[in-house]
């Protein structure tokens, strides 16, 4: 490969499928990559746009891809990216949403997100895009700002002031954003709303719908029509047979055109990759658009079929091999047959459940006649797609090897907050130094923070070189975990304690769903699956009945609160065993100090409507002198925060 030549990657994307694979390509220097993908969500933000502004796709897909794409290593770049992200609170008046649009530096939510920080350029520009907003807003019914994201605003506030042009609003965008790579709208822009036809006959009239909730039966065929269908045309539909309802809708199904763009993306691609994602939503209503199967078949690029990496609801009955079934028919539904054209390697992942060295095998297999795998949930092992993996078999089989080398391993970085904990802080990293990630090619760094230990445990952590030490006076446990994450370069970052309650075996167990792209927050819940609970409790609080009725109940009151005002369900809120993704974590302007500094994560990610995933491990009584169990006081002031940001905030 010549020294300046790229090669590029033309990756069929959704919203969230492949974020991890994206942010590894994305940051090799010697990859072009453009993402492709549709805009007929017309789910919760996205809806709300589409109905407030006749003839806009939906902008949620192309605005997460995008903001993968974001350089947040410098300045611009972080604050793009955390406006890009950022979500209105389902509390937002009139009132202070326009006092934002018009940028008022006393307005809490521009001041939050640092909008002037920006360069004086970049202000300009962000200023112009949220008055046309603004003078859009002013003229026009109220728009449902509940859960509305700025990232969709600014999309639709683009798409208005290129005169209704959707495409050359996502241009823009991305030129104001500055990104090296690009996303790009599969089709020419036509307004388009998904529908879908069970084979029992169910008709799924909205994309959200087709996504969000599970079927009783498989997806026979999906339609894009012109129109929203009316209720009347909803009920006449469903008064039809089965087999009429197929007909009456393919006749006013529409295929829509191929953004030119594209057309010269394909045809000068060196690898083609149909990514994992919902795939009813995101990803075969791409393949039916016009002229798109003949101009990859013409294709000389090396062209890659990744079965789906999570049990997503349009999918539960489905099989790889029906899968894959479908993706040919929706390419060509008058002839739906295998076409070597069109896909080079099937990659399917394979699962065996008897096998716990499974990672050690072969993970990706070249698909086979006459053979028939189910996708799995993750608790089974489904979806074992890791993005270095999933990138170095791609590149081998492209014969671009040379890149794999460029691929570096990912890091995960564990914190452990340490206050006396002599007798147990020594177990707990000789347990951490010879753990071995076996599933995940990762590389631990480790960071232990002090907080001001008197009895010996300085001199024990300094005994170990190969960790990063730091040693405050005086901090809480809150502020230890600030420190950490303020000091720490991985990928993903594991928050676990110095007492050895927790089992360091489980770190993989947490680490999993991160990895394989299911959920950005994992919770290690000592509560699930727990038999023995009241034993283990009384063990570890000997006769502290005060501290044990605390642990035990106070953690239900906490989750039935949680459950009753903020609509999630943890069944330990209390653990102190935790699994983020780096750049969410980071993103967050963490304030307290003790253990509430839990809870405040809780509140922020949950703004932004975050999707939080629990995983059984194991605890045992700890032993020493600890002084961080928490405590009544402790709980109370859980409790307010909680409160305080559900009424009060």
């Amino acid at each position: 490969m010549p020294q300046n030549s790229k090669v590029k990657i033309a990756l069929f994307s959704g919203g969230s499928g492949n974020v991890r694979f994206i942010n590894l390509i994305n940051n090799l220097p010697n990859v072009e990559l453009t993402i492709l993908v549709n805009g007929y969500d017309d789910g919760k933000s996205t809806g709300e746009i589409r109905k407030y502004i006749p003839g806009i796709l939906g902008p949620s897909d192309f605005r997460k891809n995008i903001s993968h794409l974001i350089d947040k290593k410098n300045p611009n770049g972080k604050i793009f990216y955390s406006i890009f992200n950022y979500r209105f609170s389902k509390n937002i008046n009139k009132r202070d949403f326009k006092s934002f649009l018009k940028l008022d530096q006393n307005n809490k939510i521009v001041k939050n997100l640092k909008i002037h920080d920006l360069s004086f350029q970049k202000f300009l520009i962000i200023r112009n895009y949220l008055n046309i907003f603004y003078q859009y807003y002013s003229n026009h019914s109220l728009l449902n700002l509940s859960d509305i994201s700025l990232g969709n605003i600014l999309i639709a506030s683009s798409f208005l002031k290129n005169k209704k042009n959707f495409n050359k609003g996502l241009y823009d965008i991305q030129d104001l954003l500055e990104i090296n790579n690009k996303v790009l709208n599969i089709t020419k822009g036509e307004n388009l709303f998904l529908n879908a036809l069970l084979e029992d006959g169910t008709l799924i009239h909205n994309e959200e719908h087709l996504v969000q909730i599970p079927h009783k039966s498989r997806v026979d065929d999906i339609f894009l029509l012109k129109e929203k269908l009316s209720n009347t045309n909803i009920k006449f539909i469903n008064s039809q047979t089965n087999k009429n309802k197929k007909n009456i809708l393919n006749k006013y199904s529409i295929r829509p055109k191929l953004n030119e763009d594209v057309v010269n993306v394909i045809k000068s691609s060196d690898i083609i990759i149909y990514g994992p994602g919902t795939q009813f939503s995101s990803l075969f209503p791409s393949y039916i658009t016009t002229g798109l199967r003949k101009l990859i078949e013409k294709s000389k690029a090396k062209k890659f079929l990744v079965t789906n990496i999570y049990l997503d609801n349009d999918i539960i009955k489905e099989t790889v091999e029906s899968i894959i079934h479908k993706f040919y028919y929706f390419f060509n539904k008058k002839n739906p047959k295998q076409n070597s054209k069109l896909i080079d390697y099937y990659l399917v992942n394979k699962f065996d459940q008897d096998d716990l060295n499974l990672l050690k095998k072969t993970n990706y297999l070249v698909y086979g006649k006459n053979k028939n795998y189910t996708l799995l949930d993750w608790e089974k092992g489904e979806g074992l797609h890791y993005p270095n993996w999933l990138a170095k078999k791609i590149f081998v089989l492209s014969n671009k090897a040379s890149l794999s080398r460029k691929l570096g391993k990912s890091v995960v970085s564990i914190i452990i907050p340490c206050l006396n904990e002599r007798h147990n802080i020594e177990k707990v990293l000789r347990k951490i130094n010879d753990l071995k990630l076996v599933n995940f090619d990762l590389v631990i760094e480790l960071i232990v923070v002090d907080g001001g230990s008197s009895d010996g445990s300085i001199e024990v952590i300094k005994k170990y070189k190969n960790i990063k030490f730091y040693s405050l006076s005086n901090v809480q446990k809150g502020q230890a975990l600030k420190f950490g994450i303020e000091k720490c370069k991985g990928d993903i970052v594991v928050f676990f304690p110095s007492d050895n309650e927790y089992q360091v075996e489980d770190i993989e167990k947490v680490l999993a769903p991160i990895m394989l792209n299911q959920s950005n927050i994992v919770y290690g819940s000592r509560m699930i699956k727990c038999i023995n609970l009241d034993d283990q409790l009384h063990a570890i609080y000997k006769n502290n009945v005060l501290g044990m009725l605390v642990s035990k109940y106070g953690g239900k009151l906490i989750n039935l609160f949680i459950l009753a005002f903020f609509n999630k369900s943890i069944s330990d809120p209390f653990t102190t065993f935790k699994a983020f993704d780096a750049n969410l974590l980071k993103s967050l302007d963490l304030r307290k100090n003790g253990f509430d500094m839990d809870f405040e994560i809780f509140v922020k990610l949950n703004r932004g409507k975050n999707f939080f995933l629990e995983v059984p491990v194991n605890f045992k009584p700890r032993t020493g002198s600890s002084k961080k169990k928490m405590t009544v006081r402790e709980g109370l002031k859980c409790l307010f925060y909680l409160m305080f940001n559900k009424f009060i905030k």
